[in-house]
């Protein structure tokens, strides 16, 4: 079953992905492999792989400007038949992310920040029973998600500010949260699963019913940008309703998008979701 419509909340932006060996000391210099420009921030990938599995899927959260970069976003949101008609289009230069991919696939990211624009607010934003939240909106959008309605289906995508509002589902990194605070957050209820993955390593599905270990393919991360993303997309439109096989089709989208660098198609995540074993621990 797939939620019938899906809001991807948070950051928008373009991305600025630069290919590099390794960072270099203070005052190096950086020479680039290869370089990329595409549409991102976490509710514009999160609504890119919803869309493209044929859903019904609208984007809001920060504003964006009229500017070049402006339009390009909407023009991406076009041709990906993605719903745009709440972004907030205000008198400022549309924010930007610079993402610098080592060697090993893994990211270090620079953002312009986002406290010069302004935030949708939750409560304005109507007919959705799926909602995707990204931690970078979360400080803008904390009282809205401490009163939101609770038929709300709430998929949460990173972890930074504490959470003390009401959410189903946590889909976030080892290096953001440890397992104390993940079983605190399950004992006091904020959360009912909460989904610890690492690259390529063996991922956690936490929950008051215990603990799941989750051990995926061997695959090579390629770019680890919007692995997250894709993981968190897929609960929100798909759910917990069919918890296990659910699980395994978030943690194939991850992988797919780390280990190729492209949008997984339904058919792709069902083939690698094969390849997933889940066992208690």
């Amino acid at each position: 079953m797939s939620f019938k419509n899906i809001l991807s909340f948070g950051t928008l932006n373009p991305d600025f992905i630069y290919f590099i060996d390794e960072l270099p000391n203070l005052g190096g210099d950086i020479r680039s492999n290869k370089y990329l420009i595409r549409a991102g921030g976490t509710a514009t990938n999160c609504a890119e792989n919803i869309a493209n599995w044929g859903l019904n899927v609208g984007v809001a959260g920060n504003s964006i400007g009229s500017d070049e970069f402006g339009k390009y976003m909407i023009k991406h949101f076009e041709n990906s038949n993605i719903n745009y008609e709440n972004i907030i289009f205000e008198n400022h230069d549309t924010p930007t992310c610079s993402i610098y991919v080592d060697k090993n696939g893994e990211r270090t990211i620079i953002s312009s920040g986002y406290n010069f624009c302004k935030w949708n607010n939750l409560k304005e934003v109507k007919n959705f029973d799926s909602l995707i939240v990204d931690r970078y909106s979360i400080p803008f959008i904390k009282q809205d998600l401490e009163s939101i309605s609770h038929d709300v289906f709430i998929t949460q995508a990173g972890y930074q500010e504490e959470i003390t509002y009401r959410i189903n589902f946590l889909v976030v990194s080892k290096d953001e949260i440890d397992v104390i605070e993940a079983n605190r957050l399950i004992n006091e209820e904020y959360v009912d699963w909460i989904l610890l993955t690492s690259s390529n390593l063996p991922a956690r599905l936490i929950s008051k019913d215990g603990v799941l270990e989750i051990t995926p393919p061997d695959f090579k991360t390629v770019n680890s940008t919007g692995a997250g993303d894709a993981t968190a997309a897929y609960i929100g439109a798909f759910g917990v309703e069919n918890l296990i096989e659910n699980v395994k089709g978030a943690c194939a989208s991850g992988a797919i998008v780390a280990g190729t660098n492209e949008l997984p198609t339904m058919e792709k995540i069902k083939e690698v979701s094969e390849l997933i074993e889940i066992k208690p621990r």
